[in-house]
């Protein structure tokens, strides 16, 4: 039940995001300006604020590039599809 503890992948992983954790957990409060426009528009945004933004609008964009993946992909498959082989067309037995 517990032979995940002994594969190197569980340990290299649970490193990375423990890694990525504490890389997170200790910016979180600090500013960082964005310069959008030079000289214009440079707003303060927290880092919790831009990492939280990025995770939606990644959820959002793989949600979206799913949905036209899979209905593009339903619209091909459907107009190439033939009849299965050994299929009679006739009506009479």
């Amino acid at each position: 039940m517990f032979e995940f503890w002994k594969q190197p992948k569980f340990w290299a992983a649970a490193i990375i995001v423990l890694w990525l954790a504490y890389i997170i957990g200790a910016n979180l409060e600090q500013i960082v300006t964005i310069h959008l426009i030079p000289l214009l528009v440079q707003p303060n945004l927290k880092v919790s604020t831009i990492v939280v933004f990025s995770a939606i609008v990644g959820v959002a964009l793989t949600l979206i590039v799913q949905y036209y993946w899979r209905r593009f992909r339903a619209s091909k498959n459907a107009a190439q599809s033939a009849p299965a082989p050994g299929a009679s067309s006739s009506t009479t037995a």
